[in-house]
């Protein structure tokens, strides 16, 4: 019998205050699923302990709403045990929890929406359903809705009469998408004016002038457009795939930048006594410098991902972007200078680990931290669109995921086994992104030139 589980998210995701409730489905100890109700409510009616709402002693017209919403969530937990039992443990997926959950909220909407696959708008109507149903984050549902309003001016500078469909798309119209995705920055002049296709811009308003698109850009859009397309054929929604005979451009990469360790160490000591918002982002930053975790999951990190063993302290989550993959625990264990971060927030309230800010405001601060303690060494990158090598001061290009870079250049100087270090910063068997970190030893290198002498 399965068990479930209600937290509520530390993240407020709604005005009003409110954030999500989060269910834990145990049908098993190795088969748990982490999913989102859709349900919202404010954090001082939640009882964590509990599970459940408090509900309010003195009758007002929120204490009505709290009975309400504890009803629904009752009814939620309740529809999913029921649909559980239908269904055979092994076909069970987080997928399938989540199809179980856009039901019960909207009805037999989702049964029906099969049936209208010839429609024009089949293909945003699952796009938009897929945002819904499996993006987790506000940031990647943003890169997905930008994708469609792409698609929809492509289908404009098409013509009227071309209409993209779920079932009707192929790899033609795959190579046109990319090509447009090229150009399109070339129908506007210097100063921004439409000077090609001003049709395509009508119905736009606020629209930012497309820049131009490098290789990595254009490969990331259309990652996305397939991982849509690898959904709607697992769900049954079509059985067309036009990434058949699609080839998605390859990545143009330099190699990785990051601090060293010394930098680190300079920045972490350095006197922002006069400018203590910024100091709490340097800690922040150099804590995420020592655990390698993406930015997403760090604003997730709550006291209870933060364990006290006999030979110290150590982060334990799961990767929010590899979660659908594996799901696999990551764990890093502290050093001294993450355990004295720690323990200057360990009594702050709530359960957030650290007072976060905004990911933007967090990577000015990162810059403007870097800037003021001369950290200024001079970096080659590599330009994506022009496939020039450019050089810049590291403080003018460090963002928030060069901490995660920060842990794994510094620990790949130290032991060259991708194997060991992948296990704390949760990269995939085989990760093309994890394999640039190959080039960085050049101790290693040395020493085998040296060979030959």
């Amino acid at each position: 019998m399965a068990t479930v589980k209600l937290t509520l998210s530390s993240k407020v995701t709604q005005g009003e205050g409110k954030s999500e409730v989060l269910l834990r489905i145990s049908f098993s100890r190795t088969k748990v699923f982490r999913v989102k109700s859709k349900v919202y409510v404010l954090s001082q009616y939640w009882d964590n302990a509990k599970g459940k709402l408090k509900i309010p002693r003195v009758r007002t017209q929120y204490s009505v709403e709290v009975l309400e919403t504890q009803k629904r969530l009752d009814e939620l937990v309740n529809y999913i045990l029921n649909q559980c039992l239908s269904v055979d443990t092994n076909l069970l997926s987080k997928e399938k929890i989540e199809d179980m959950i856009h039901v019960f909220h909207h009805g037999e909407s989702l049964l029906h929406a099969s049936a209208d696959t010839n429609s024009e708008n089949t293909l945003y109507k699952y796009l938009n359903e897929f945002i819904e149903m499996r993006i987790k984050t506000e940031n990647r549902a943003r890169q997905f809705k930008s994708m469609i309003r792409m698609l929809m001016r492509f289908e404009l500078y098409k013509g009227k009469n071309y209409k993209l469909g779920l079932d009707t798309m192929t790899d033609v119209d795959l190579m046109h998408f990319e090509e447009f995705l090229r150009i399109e920055h070339t129908f506007f002049d210097k100063l921004g004016n439409c000077i090609k296709h001003p049709n395509i811009y009508l119905d736009s308003p606020g629209l930012r002038v497309p820049k131009k698109r490098g290789t990595n850009g254009v490969r990331l859009i259309m990652k996305r457009l397939r991982t849509f397309y690898s959904w709607a054929k697992k769900t049954g929604r079509t059985k067309n795939d036009p990434f058949e005979k699609y080839k998605i451009p390859g990545c143009v990469y330099g190699k990785p930048y990051f601090m060293s360790w010394n930098e680190i160490e300079h920045l972490y000591h350095y006197d922002f006594s006069n400018r203590p918002k910024l100091a709490i982002q340097r800690d922040i930053f150099i804590f995420q410098s020592c655990v390698g975790m993406r930015t997403g999951d760090l604003y997730r990190l709550t006291k209870d991902n933060v364990l006290k063993l006999p030979t110290g302290y150590a982060v334990e989550y799961i990767a929010n972007k590899t979660v659908d993959k594996n799901g696999n625990t990551i764990h890093v264990l502290l050093i001294k200078m993450a355990v004295e971060i720690l323990q200057r927030y360990i009594d702050m309230e709530g359960d957030s680990l650290f007072p976060f800010i905004s990911r933007q405001k967090y990577n000015d601060a990162i810059k403007e931290m870097l800037t003021l303690a001369k950290v200024n060494r001079i970096i080659t990158i590599l330009n994506p669109v022009t496939r020039k090598d450019e050089q810049y001061p590291i403080c003018e290009k460090a963002t928030s995921y060069m901490a995660r870079r920060n842990f794994i250049g510094n620990l790949y100087d130290k032991v060259q086994d991708p194997n060991i270090i992948s296990t704390m910063t949760g990269h995939v068997d085989g990760s093309r992104a994890f394999a640039r970190y190959r080039n960085i030893d050049r101790k290693l290198q040395y020493a085998t030139v040296k060979l030959l002498e």
